[in-house]
């Protein structure tokens, strides 16, 4: 499966070979699904790239995408019912509904634009796609209309596709940097609201879609744990970065899957790295010592990055009090995951490295960290 940070890449690549794509986008689900919003798969002429969940329903977006690329022209908004039956008034727990937008991108006219998204991913940058999916009433702007929200643009505001009152611009900013993609609704009074359907109606209904940057594992200790640990990390899409004072431990022949292993002190090499967002550290270093470097290190410098450490309850306790005692806030402490993976009675190298994985993908998916002014909490949102 392709990784959420590569999709802007391979669209890059697609344009610059002098291909049109169709870009196939989860913009609202309803029950029980295979893909979250803003799930994404590139359609062109030599087949797909990236996938919005497999089967007969994907299939049928992809029909649609490959008419689309015939026609060279318009974009579409697609109903994906996975729940067997169209007439059900409840759905179940085995499917639910995924509403698609499928729209056409053009070697010449958006591989700036491509490319601005594509670089935004590689840095990791607080950008969004806003996308009009239904232009309402009054609106000059067609379907598929799209422009990019930079906050950190401060040579004027975006090109809009819409008119659109500065507090609702504003609000779409703080969006960018939630980096949680969203179906929004211009409303009469100015601000820009969330919607969990998509209906006719009078106010236009636009799709803000954050790029989501390189997902980053990053292993401090290069012990028995760690190898398990990054096969698991880069077979689930994750950069994967180690980290050991040992050069005997920490080097390719042990980690051939690893995009990345540092040989340094632990204390200067977590403080070398951005620790943003898209950043999963987990320290299963050789002793508390070093594990108290490593949390003490990313503690400084992180900026939302999710922080775990393995041990029993007595060791990490212990470690953290220390910690404590160092000046680190208590908030701050909380944030720690430890001790580190879900409980499923591991004992191996190996079962304990699916236990960590594990907690990082459910953190991933569904984790509360750095949302504490998001809005942000198991997934749910909260009106701006």
């Amino acid at each position: 499966m392709a990784a959420p940070d590569q999709i802007w890449a391979e669209a890059v690549r697609t344009l610059q070979a002098g291909k049109p794509f169709a870009l196939a986008t989860v913009v609202n689900v309803r029950g029980s699904t295979p893909r979250e919003v803003g799930a994404k798969m590139i359609v062109h002429q030599d087949g797909q790239f990236g996938t919005i969940g497999g089967g007969c329903g994907e299939a049928e977006v992809f029909r649609k995408a490959r008419l689309l690329l015939e026609e060279r022209q318009g974009a579409r908004l697609t109903e994906v019912d996975l729940t067997g039956d169209f007439d059900q008034k409840e759905i179940g727990t085995c499917g639910g509904i995924m509403d698609v937008f499928v729209d056409l991108w053009e070697p010449a006219r958006d591989i700036e634009m491509a490319q601005r998204l594509s670089d935004a991913a590689d840095a990791s940058e607080s950008v969004a796609l806003l996308t009009v999916v239904q232009p309402g009433a009054d609106a000059v702007a067609g379907v598929g209309a799209r422009t990019i929200i930079d906050p950190s643009n401060t040579n004027g505001g975006p090109r809009l596709p819409i008119e659109m009152p500065r507090r609702a611009l504003a609000q779409l900013e703080v969006r960018a940097k939630d980096g949680v993609p969203v179906l929004i609704e211009v409303s009469e009074n100015g601000g820009a609201n969330l919607v969990a359907r998509i209906e006719s109606g009078a106010a236009p209904r636009l799709f803000l879609d954050p790029v989501s940057g390189a997902q980053r594992l990053v292993i401090a200790g290069a012990g028995h744990i760690a190898q398990p640990l990054a096969q698991l990390g880069t077979s689930l899409g994750f950069h994967v970065t180690v980290i050991d004072d040992r050069a005997a431990f920490a080097n390719r022949d042990r980690f051939p899957t690893a995009n990345e292993i540092v040989v340094r002190r632990f204390g200067p090499a977590i403080e070398s790295l951005n620790l943003d967002r898209h950043c999963y550290l987990v320290s299963v270093t050789r002793g508390h010592s070093f594990d108290e470097e490593v949390i003490l290190a990313a503690l400084r410098k992180t900026r939302g990055a999710f922080i775990g450490m393995i041990g029993s309850r007595r060791r990490v306790k212990a470690t953290l009090e220390r910690i404590g005692q160092m000046g680190v806030a208590a908030e701050l402490l909380d944030q720690v995951h430890a001790p580190l993976g879900i409980d499923i009675g591991a004992e191996t190298p190996e079962e304990i490295a699916v236990s960590i994985i594990a907690e990082v993908v459910r953190e991933r998916r569904t984790g509360t960290r750095d949302t504490a002014n998001l809005g942000v909490k198991s997934g749910r949102l909260k009106p701006i």
